[in-house]
Order: structure tokens, then C-alpha cells, then sequence
């Protein structure tokens, strides 16, 4: 008997378990870990600034929560000149860090990802989802 309650009490739990993961939502959420209130505006912006800093890694898709947010952004002035500030910031590294010959075999070689290509059309494309 013990044995078959034992059982049930771990199978509850269980499902108990999985049914509050399948209802977790970042709406729902109130407070974060150190006692501030999180809004949806400052998880989606907290997440931004983690995929750019590559603190989150291999994600397939923006979290739903956040689409419109993230287009809003990649659509904005303030995407414009975060991009123009890396650029400056490249230029500036390039050359106070870098000993060019100028003897016309100087190279560079670029990621071709946001660095060369703008993503932009592709998001657009499916919605910045």
C-alpha cells in the first residue's frame, strides 16, 4: 500500500511539474530574481543585449513575447546609430591597432554576417519572429 502511495504521490508531482512549466510565461512573472519588477519591455531589451553580447547563444527564434519588440527596434533610429557607433568603434581599432604597410597587400577579411550584411530584410521577411 505504502509502496502504491509512494508511487501516485510521484507520478502527481510530476504532472503537477509539467503543467505549471506548460503556463510559465514571462508576463506572468511580477518580480525578478533580486526583487525587480520586470516589465515585458525590459525582458525583451535584456534579452537583446545578451544575443549581442553572445551570452545567449544558438537561439532559433526571437521568444514570441518579444517580436514586436525586437522589430520595433531593428526598425528604429536607435538601430541606426548603435550600428554607425560599431563602425566607428571598428575604424578606430583598425587603425591605432593595426601597422599598415600601404604597399597595396594589406588585407581584410570580414564575418560575413551583420558585420557586412544587414539581416534586417530577413527579419523583416519572417515578421522578426
Amino acid at each position: 500500500m505504502e509502496r502504491n502511495f509512494g508511487f501516485f504521490l510521484a507520478i502527481l508531482g510530476l504532472f503537477l511539474g509539467f503543467a505549471s512549466a506548460s503556463n510559465w510565461n514571462i508576463l506572468n512573472q511580477k518580480k525578478g530574481k533580486y526583487g525587480l519588477q520586470i516589465t515585458l519591455k525590459n525582458y525583451c531589451e535584456s534579452w537583446r543585449m545578451n544575443v549581442e553580447l553572445y551570452n545567449i547563444r544558438e537561439f532559433e527564434v526571437v521568444p514570441e513575447e518579444c517580436v514586436q519588440y525586437i522589430g520595433k527596434y531593428m526598425t528604429s533610429t536607435q538601430y541606426k546609430v548603435d550600428s554607425e557607433k560599431t563602425i566607428d568603434e571598428c575604424t578606430v581599432y583598425l587603425y591605432t591597432s593595426c601597422d599598415f604597410k600601404k604597399d597595396g597587400k594589406d588585407a581584410w577579411i570580414f564575418d560575413v554576417d551583420d558585420t557586412l550584411l544587414s539581416t534586417i530584410p530577413y527579419y523583416k521577411k519572417n515578421d522578426f519572429g
